[in-house]
């Protein structure tokens, strides 16, 4: 899509006046995105509470994304316009579960009411599972997660945050199903990566001149591989993370399955 084209498109969105407004900006700061054959990039930040500076009305606290359109250049200096977990102000047009950024006017804006609802969010916020133990909330990205040893080896627990508690205690389900018996879990879950890539860690090894080793087996493959989390699910899918012992020169192995016993794939990202 042409650069004009998706101006249009994009500020179709929104209505046509311009408001003056206040707002909380969110906990994972600006991020960025590009469909293909676009332009412009489309620059957002997530807000979970804003006003309209003219208005006596009560701060609206609702999570929306404030977005704005940059090209290449406009974007490498705009990234870091606003910080996470601050208050702004700004003029905006208002759209559907987003406002578009027309220009900032304060980026370090005092408000009382705001930094009231500010400092509430700011809190931590602990989940507490009778078998698990404490999880903590990393709000960038409503996940809980925890510390946790898998086997002998140390790494990570992840949980999705959810407004339905039902939602979190099925996907907890699927931990303590792996939990309770981690050592079987854990040798099924490398054998497995190891059938589905060990032909594909060789084909690797050929293109590495500095490596001593002449063929990856599947009892090697499975020695290299480190844990390093576990992300389990509601639905009972789960998947687990491994650096790779620089098999694929370190890319991570994730395998994915299901707490019944049944594997979906094995695969390297990163």
């Amino acid at each position: 899509m042409g650069k004009s084209n998706q101006i249009e498109q994009f500020e179709k969105r929104f209505a046509d006046e311009v408001i003056e407004v206040a707002a909380v900006t969110g906990p994972s700061g600006i991020g960025a995105g590009r469909a293909t054959g676009d332009v412009m990039w489309n620059a957002s930040i997530p807000v979970i509470a804003w006003k309209e500076i003219h208005s006596n009305s009560p701060a609206i606290q609702k999570e929306l994304r404030l977005e704005w359109l940059v090209n290449d250049d406009e974007w490498q200096k705009t990234r870091d316009i606003f910080k996470a977990n601050t208050i702004v102000k700004l003029y905006v047009r208002k759209g559907n579960k987003a406002m578009m950024l027309v220009k900032v006017i304060d980026t370090a804006y005092q408000d009382d009411e705001l930094q009231s609802i500010l400092n509430e969010a700011l809190k931590p916020i602990d989940y507490k599972d009778s078998k698990l133990g404490t999880f903590k909330l990393n709000k960038a990205v409503k996940l809980f997660e925890k510390e946790i040893t898998w086997a002998g080896q140390a790494g990570i627990l992840y949980f999705d945050w959810h407004e339905n508690e039902q939602e979190m205690k099925a996907s907890l389900a699927t931990a303590h199903i792996l939990f309770q018996d981690q050592v079987q879990w854990d040798a099924k879950i490398r054998a497995y990566a190891a059938e589905e890539l060990v032909e594909l860690a060789n084909d690797w090894l050929q293109d590495n001149d500095e490596t001593e080793i002449d063929e990856i087996t599947k009892e090697l493959f499975i020695e290299l591989m480190e844990f390093s989390s576990i992300s389990v699910y509601s639905d009972g899918d789960f998947e687990v993370f491994f650096d790779d012992g620089d098999m694929f020169w370190g890319h991570s192995i994730i395998v994915s399955g299901h707490r019944n016993g049944t594997f979906e794939s094995a695969e390297i990202a990163g």
